[in-house]
């Protein structure tokens, strides 16, 4: 991917921004008291939405 590639990937997960954040202190703050599996599915979401958004992105398909 290159330098243009990466500015546009960045522009178009913006929006993804404030949920990656919020899905990590979720994680890190339920530690003690929720199980792993339901502690981290908020960030196995985000990573699946990332990793479709990065097959799109680097596929030169604009409409998938």
């Amino acid at each position: 991917m290159n330098s243009a590639e990466q500015k546009e990937f960045l522009k178009a997960t913006a929006w993804l921004r404030p949920l990656t954040r919020w899905a990590a202190a979720f994680s890190l703050k339920s530690e003690g008291f929720l199980p792993s599996a339901i502690r981290n599915l908020p960030l196995k979401l985000v990573k699946s939405m990332l990793a479709r958004q990065y097959k799109s992105a680097g596929s030169g398909c604009k409409s998938c």
